[in-house]
């Protein structure tokens, strides 16, 4: 067996401090609870979980997952079709309705959320799909994955998931982009994107648009003229849910702010402080845990935290780039993408900057589902710097984007990677 890479070692490091830093959050959420600490004994489960399929996925190695990848994604789709299903169909209490949704599968002993499965299934997939493949660098080359990644997407969205849905995208594009796919192709897709913008505003649910409006609604410029001049504004939301905006869409983004900034530099101390010992901020331990770190530890916690995913991804992308295997190297991208498309937006959603979608922050939230799957992303990335395979192929990917897709490629000479 390989020794761990010194990449290897960071991510395993970053991993360890985000976990330990998200279960003193969590266990400071109930501390001031007369009852048992049920989450943070769980989430202690959820760990053990994690780390014995991280396990059993450094056993098999990355290449098992590139053999079965096409069964792996197709499994994870199949897996989403009865929560579509329980729209019209009553399971009971083995898919029940949480939230407004039906996102998860009451197994026995645990719960499990197929949309958190198919990240992994989708990266899994795509990257096997992408291996020594050019017909992507063409426009009409790019629809078999785009078509591919809509199903699972309209699959997530039906349950609803806009969360999920929009971690999707940015992991697409950034393993195209690894592959080799052409700027001007990105460019155009972002154009179709815009110009169906409306439809999809207009196929939203009343609350998901209430979630963008109330990213929008913080101004309090933007709420006055709305009251002021509301058919001119109308477009923006009504004068009530102007005036109540504190109190109505905005409520959580409002607290979550003021959870953050009451912080300051240093922080109320762990334990401490008025959203941590009352119930003012809902899920406080899962979706906004990030203000829960920078009340409690204040800038600094919060630059900690940061650190830790810089830490990784810039791990992943050094792993990435001493992997020449080309379907380890979208792997591990994908992986990276997932990861930091996930802190992006929960941060941004807890600083105000993107609306409220349900998304948990990587390895520190409270969660099964989710920590599972980051820890399998985790350990593919470690499996990957693990087993560098001998290579005896052209080195993929080294091409001018400029260049004509049916442009032959020069070959390199034979080459084998570290083991």
């Amino acid at each position: 067996m390989s020794k761990l890479s010194e990449p290897a070692i960071a991510v395993i490091i970053a991993v360890g401090i985000l976990y330990v830093i998200g279960l003193l959050c969590i266990y400071a959420t109930e501390i001031h609870r007369d009852a048992w600490p049920r989450n943070t004994t769980k989430q202690i489960i959820h760990l053990m979980a994690a780390m014995l399929v991280s396990t059993v996925i450094l056993r098999l190695g990355y290449g098992f997952f590139m053999r079965y990848a096409y069964i792996i994604f197709i499994i994870g789709v199949l897996s989403l079709i009865p929560l579509v299903l329980a729209r019209y169909i009553p399971f009971g209490s083995i898919i029940p309705y949480r939230r407004g949704a039906y996102r998860w599968i009451n197994l026995p002993f645990f719960q499990f959320q197929p949309s958190e499965f198919m990240k992994i299934a989708y990266i899994i997939g795509l990257a096997a799909y992408l291996r020594f493949r050019q017909n992507y660098r063409t426009f009409p080359g790019l629809l078999i994955p785009l078509l591919g990644s809509l199903v699972p997407m309209i699959l997530i969205l039906l349950e609803p998931d806009l969360g999920t849905v929009l971690l999707i995208m940015p992991v697409l594009f950034m393993m195209l982009f690894a592959a080799g796919a052409r700027i001007k192709h990105f460019v155009l897709l972002a154009v179709v994107a815009l110009a169906v913008s409306p439809v999809m505003w207009m196929q939203l649910h009343a609350y998901q648009r209430g979630r963008i409006l109330g990213v929008i609604l913080q101004s309090e410029e933007i709420r006055q003229q709305i009251i002021e001049e509301p058919e001119k504004y109308a477009f923006l939301g009504t004068p009530q849910q102007a005036r109540e905006w504190k109190v109505g869409i905005g409520m959580q983004l409002d607290r979550s702010k003021a959870a953050l900034g009451s912080g300051g530099i240093t922080g109320n101390g762990w334990g401490s402080g008025t959203f941590v010992e009352y119930n003012f901020l809902p899920d406080k331990h899962n979706d906004f845990i990030f203000a829960i770190v920078g009340h409690q530890w204040g800038l600094i916690g919060c630059l900690l935290v940061l650190s830790c995913y810089v830490i990784i991804v810039l791990a992943g992308l050094e792993i990435a780039a001493n992997t020449a295997e080309p379907f380890a190297r979208l792997l591990v991208i994908g992986v990276v993408a997932l990861i930091s498309a996930q802190v992006v937006i929960n941060v941004g959603m807890t600083i105000g900057l993107m609306p409220i979608t349900g998304m948990t922050l990587p390895f520190v939230s409270y969660g099964g589902s989710s920590l599972l799957t980051n820890f399998m992303g985790a350990a593919l990335l470690i499996s990957v710097s693990r087993h560098r395979p001998y290579i005896l192929a052209d080195r993929p990917f080294e091409y001018d984007r400029g260049v004509p897709p049916d442009t032959p490629v020069k070959p390199a000479p034979s080459y084998r990677t570290h083991t």
